[in-house]
């Protein structure tokens, strides 16, 4: 029988936001609204919350889904305005219903959580497959997530792996730390994160602690921060013998060509 993968102690993906995709979506709209637009990220980015708040507020009750979106991760996060999830919830969903990728991922994060909604973690994952089927990265490692725990999909280890690796490639950190801990214990269903020490003394690791090393000092590399972390590549580094510097080099050379001749173990 199969081992389902312990996923509780993973990293999840975070609530998605990315300002360059915004601003490229906004390419039709007028020169007055676009300025808007612009103001708001460029408050952002000064941390002047509540200056970002009203300049997509107006947009947002337009109809811009950019805004919309925008609006409820303010909401979501508290920037500018009291964290109000119910709030990010009515924003997300109304981006949402335009089909912008990046609001059907945020909304399911809310119906996966139970933010600000009853949890619904089969309308989730229907949201996560919706984002997915635009190339949202974040969806795709999501859905991965599922595949490896066999909780709301059906088991299927192959598949979900191949997620994983296709959102680490992507770029997001914690795809590329759950790969990580995929390829050290051998693609199969061993436990992640700081119960991978134990199972590294209790047998001999069946994975391969080069491509583990890579992913997860990719994923440290992009702003990954956690203990669990920090104790794969010190594992990882342990079973190379110590000697990380050609590990390094072929980091070096995966981030130069943009992740997408990284080594993997499928």
């Amino acid at each position: 029988m199969t081992d389902t993968v312990n996923t509780s102690r993973l990293i999840r993906a975070p609530s998605f936001f990315l300002t360059g995709l915004l601003l490229c979506l906004i390419a039709h709209n007028s020169t007055a609204q676009s300025n808007r637009f612009e103001a708001g990220i460029a408050a952002l980015q000064r941390g002047q919350y509540t200056t970002a708040f009203r300049s997509w507020l107006p947009l947002a009750e337009d109809g811009q889904p950019e805004a919309q979106l925008n609006l409820g991760h303010l909401y979501q996060e508290g920037l500018g305005v009291e964290v109000d999830y119910a709030a990010a919830f009515l924003w997300y969903q109304r981006a949402a219903e335009s089909g912008l990728a990046e609001a059907q991922f945020n909304l399911g994060l809310l119906y996966y959580d139970g933010l600000g909604v009853p949890q619904d973690r089969e309308t989730a994952l229907e949201l996560f497959r919706e984002a997915e089927s635009q190339s949202l990265a974040a969806a795709s490692y999501m859905l991965g997530l599922e595949d490896l725990s066999g909780e709301m999909n059906p088991l299927d280890p192959v598949k979900g792996r191949r997620r994983v690796l296709r959102a680490a490639r992507a770029g997001v950190p914690a795809a590329q730390f759950t790969y990580a801990t995929l390829a050290q214990s051998g693609l199969g269903g061993s436990p992640a994160g700081s119960q991978l020490l134990d199972l590294l003394i209790d047998r001999p690791a069946e994975g391969n602690p080069l491509v583990t090393y890579v992913w997860a000092r990719l994923a440290q590399e992009n702003g990954l921060e956690s203990a669990d972390l920090t104790q794969v590549i010190e594992v990882a580094a342990i079973m190379l013998g110590g000697d990380t510097d050609s590990a390094e080099q072929i980091i070096q050379r995966c981030m130069e060509e943009g992740l997408s001749d990284c080594p993997s173990a499928e």
